[in-house]
């Protein structure tokens, strides 16, 4: 996390009270109407919640042109939800309030932005007052919501979420009922975020008994005959012809389809996907991977490695978490930004 140092400062927000755990990210693309932030805010303890003006917008700088998703908050509320490191450097949230930019470091990358320097956001010049992750999956730009307004961007339309406990998975089930279907919610905290939806009882009833044997090596060998019942090959949208769960076709194929609907069929290389079944085990771990069963597949591999922030589109991201598929990239301690896996199988 990195600041610039003004001389003169008129903003001064003091130091970080207290730091609050995030549980749920909550986006709709039209404003909230008062009833329903209202509903999300009754969920959890008073003052555990951060409205957010949220949209995607044009910005240019050194690089060249790209889009981000932008954020404007109200500095002193949402730094409490920013992960240890930032939400404790008051410098950073000073410049927001002073109408700087904090952005995180791979869109700062992705445009050579300088600290300090100028980034244009809807055609308006800003400073870089900061690099710093925010810890909510796909925001790159963070500002004022007084600079939000000059922005263009809506009324609050996204709320962090927190205070669930020690274990946050109930939460987003009471979330989603009051949000509705337009809404957009993801699940920050660990429990939630790597628990692995396939296992024991429940992997056997919708995938089959996958049974295997794990060499000194590491290499992994699947029964044959689960193989032969579970493995297809066949072609998809964009990417061409991929081997994977027979189940997970229908989702995969929905997603692409709407990603080059909406246009963003160049947010994915061809040439740069690197497989979906594949038996072997996760990294630094005796677990079988996704890859084993044939759900989960890797895209834009070479900008995109583990332990990295990556570069993925946030627009074709969010598609595929809409078709049940969960993403590398939001894993807090392990990213891996280019895995995309099946979450959840749609009725």
């Amino acid at each position: 996390m990195e600041t610039t140092q003004r001389t003169a400062d008129p903003t001064s927000l003091g130091p970080l009270g207290q730091r609050l755990s995030p549980d749920l990210w909550v986006r709709s693309a039209a404003s909230f109407d008062p009833q329903l932030a209202g509903r999300l805010t009754g969920l959890v303890p008073s003052g555990h919640v951060a409205e957010l003006r949220v949209g995607t917008l044009p910005v240019a700088g050194p690089g060249g042109p790209a889009t981000a998703v932008v954020a404007g908050v109200d500095p002193a509320a949402f730094r409490a939800f920013t992960p240890a490191g930032t939400a404790e450097v008051t410098p950073v949230w000073e410049a927001v309030a002073r109408g700087e930019v904090a952005t995180s470091y791979a869109i700062a990358e992705r445009l050579r932005l300088p600290l300090g320097g100028t980034v244009t956001v809807a055609g308006v010049p800003l400073r870089v007052g900061a690099f710093a992750d925010s810890g909510l999956p796909d925001l790159q730009l963070v500002v004022s919501n007084e600079l939000a307004g000059r922005l263009g961007l809506s009324a609050a339309n996204a709320v962090v979420l927190g205070g669930a406990g020690g274990d946050p998975r109930a939460l987003p089930t009471i979330v989603r009922k009051a949000a509705g279907a337009a809404a957009t919610v993801d699940v920050l905290r660990e429990p939630a975020v790597q628990r692995a939806f396939l296992s024991g009882n429940d992997a056997a009833k919708r995938f089959g008994t996958l049974t295997s044997r794990v060499y000194p090596d590491r290499s992994v060998v699947v029964d044959p005959e689960w193989v032969k019942a579970n493995i297809v090959t066949q072609s998809v949208p964009i990417i061409g012809r991929m081997t994977c769960n027979r189940l997970l076709f229908p989702q995969l194929i929905g997603a692409l389809n709407e990603i080059a609907a909406a246009g963003l069929a160049g947010t994915i290389h061809p040439d740069q996907y690197e497989g979906c079944y594949w038996p072997k085990l996760i990294e630094d771990s005796n677990s079988l991977s996704m890859h084993a069963w044939g759900l989960a597949f890797d895209i834009n591999v070479p900008t995109n490695q583990r332990l990295t922030h990556g570069d993925q589109d946030p627009r074709m991201v969010a598609i595929f978490k809409k078709w049940g598929f969960r993403w590398g990239g939001d894993w807090r301690q392990t990213p891996d930004p280019m895995h995309f896996e099946l979450a959840a199988l749609q009725k």
